[in-house]
């Protein structure tokens, strides 16, 4: 009976160090220096990055401003996620709507494009053109059309695994079917197993 017991308190004291040492979850800021850096997946912090370097680059271009329309309209269009990694290509989509907006240059024309979000705009922008007795493309004229790809370029040297990154993406002048910006972005990562931080 009292071998049993010391059995019994002995596996409890295992499992309440076992129990002691997992770590507990915790928040930590989205994209910081303490989010998870994967070496063949793109990360969240890829995705800000990518997203905020090329719309700084094109808002700082000046194009947006050469629009007849003023904010300019902009048609974000599909990006083309050519990689291994699976992820929504809308979070990137997502923060680059919110960046050109926001600048003050550019009204985004949900009614246009191929990407899933748009449905419910073409479905109102329809109806309203119904109702008021126009087609569809006399409601809203589209100044420029943003669209874009990512692709990976893997290499390995022994246990090393490197992955690059590169995110493009170009603006097209709907008047003159001209690309009036491209721009792209390029993040490489290096290791030998995903790890936390930069």
């Amino acid at each position: 009976m009292l071998k049993q017991l010391i059995t019994l308190s002995a596996s409890a004291a295992i499992v309440l160090a076992f129990a002691g040492c997992q770590k507990k979850v915790k928040y930590i800021e989205t994209g910081g220096n303490e989010s998870v850096v994967s070496v063949g997946e793109v990360d969240i912090q890829d995705i800000q990055r990518a997203a905020s370097d090329m719309l700084d680059s094109m808002i700082a271009n000046g194009v947006l401003r050469t629009a007849p329309h003023q904010p300019a309209r902009v048609v974000v269009d599909r990006v083309v996620n050519d990689t291994s990694s699976r992820f929504d290509t809308g979070e990137l989509l997502y923060r680059m709507r919110a960046q050109l907006v926001n600048s003050g240059q550019a009204q985004i024309q949900g009614a246009y494009g191929s990407n899933p979000e748009t449905q419910v705009a073409q479905d109102e922008m329809k109806r309203k053109a119904f109702l008021e007795g126009k087609s569809g493309g006399d409601v809203f004229k589209e100044d420029f059309t943003l669209t874009g790809k990512i692709s990976q370029l893997k290499r390995r040297a022994g246990n090393v695994r490197q992955s690059t990154y590169t995110f493009r993406l170009t603006l097209f002048n709907m008047n003159t079917g001209r690309e009036v910006w491209t721009d792209y972005s390029e993040i490489t990562k290096q290791g030998t197993k995903n790890d936390v931080g930069f």
